[in-house]
């Protein structure tokens, strides 16, 4: 609503202001009703920024308000998307992880603190003796010196880029590390993890961390609209390659909201801030598996998904128990971001800072 106000800036008549005020008011009434109805001008959101396809879910009172799936699956044969077609999750899939990870620590099997080495070696970075300091903590936080990927990822070796623990530095790579840990103290993969501790508890039903034995699946696409070439893994990894759906990620956004499967002290610290993803801006910050959106006296919980040709986005708000999550099979995935938040949120400050994406 400040960003509606922003553009009168010079003296009006009360009479305009009160004119306005109703504008406002009868319109944030429609927008409560049309966001109940599943009725989101989502056609044009998605057209203006051509992206073919998009699932997408709004969480209002701590509960699924609504869900829509619409475009298509390929640009190529035209097939239309429903609310169960899957899509890469992309880094959407590290939050997933991190909950089976905190899951571990309830059950006594895993210490955020302890070394993960004390657990199993990692050749790839043991030359060098810092990676004995890297915990479950710092990867979780993105804070073990680790790249995002290394430079050659077909290589054994990778390099540590700073002393873990020292700052925030975003990467994949350390949830590689953690997962391999994960399944070595368990004895299983790590899609079976979350099956047992998420996805069949919560009644997730379309969301794999390998690829599911489907054809209702989204494409990805470049720019231009056209379609590439579909990932399908045969192994999960922790960093990016889940599948799913609006509907069911939506599950466990509410359940990051009021925990039934987690206890509640080891969800609080899921979304306690841990470190600055820059130590010069305060409002953006990062958790255990989630990043957090600092504004007045407010904390969001969020997160982004590039996997190139697909990309996504969550946010919530703990204290109002609202958000939303979508996903889509398009490289410009990301440039609706704002334009979802200004229909979401009536605070013009969320996600401010956050300027990874152009937007339009």
């Amino acid at each position: 609503m400040k960003r509606f106000f922003t553009a009168f800036q010079n003296p009006i008549s009360y009479s305009v202001w009160f004119l306005m005020i109703i504008f406002l008011l009868v319109t944030g009434v429609a927008r409560s009703q049309s966001m109940e109805k599943g009725a989101f001008p989502l056609k044009e959101l998605i057209d203006s920024a051509s992206i073919p396809g998009i699932s997408i879910a709004f969480i209002d009172n701590g509960k699924l308000s609504y869900s829509e799936a619409l475009g298509v699956k390929n640009v190529e044969t035209g097939e239309a998307i429903d609310v169960n077609t899957i899509f890469e999750a992309a880094s959407l899939t590290k939050p997933i992880v991190a909950y089976c990870a905190m899951k571990m620590v309830e059950l006594g099997k895993l210490d955020l603190d302890k070394p993960l080495y004390q657990y199993m070696e990692y050749p790839d970075v043991a030359r060098d003796e810092r990676y004995k300091l890297i915990t479950a903590r710092m990867v979780l936080s993105h804070t073990t010196g680790f790249p995002n990927w290394r430079a050659n990822r077909s290589s054994d070796k990778m390099k540590i880029n700073f002393d873990p623990g020292s700052h925030f530095g975003y990467s994949g790579e350390g949830f590689v590390f953690l997962q391999k840990v994960m399944e070595k103290i368990e004895g299983t993969d790590l899609n079976s993890l979350a099956e047992k501790w998420l996805f069949e508890p919560l009644g997730i039903a379309n969301s794999s961390l390998i690829f599911p034995d489907t054809e209702n699946y989204a494409v990805g696409h470049n720019p231009q609209k056209e379609a590439r070439n579909k990932f399908k893994p045969k192994s999960p990894n922790a960093a990016y390659s889940m599948h799913t759906t609006a509907e069911d990620y939506a599950k466990f956004l509410i359940e990051l909201l009021q925990p039934i499967g987690l206890k509640k002290s080891l969800q609080e610290q899921m979304i306690l801030q841990q470190v600055l993803m820059d130590s010069s801006d305060s409002s953006l910050a990062w958790g255990l598996g989630v990043g957090i959106n600092v504004i007045e006296n407010e904390e969001l919980i969020w997160h982004w998904g590039d996997n190139g040709i697909f990309r996504a986005f969550f946010i919530i708000s703990p204290q109002q128990k609202k958000g939303f999550v979508y996903f889509t099979n398009s490289q410009n995935g990301l440039s609706i971001v704002n334009r979802l938040l200004d229909y979401t949120f009536s605070n013009p400050e969320i996600m401010k800072n956050w300027k990874e994406y152009d937007q339009f």
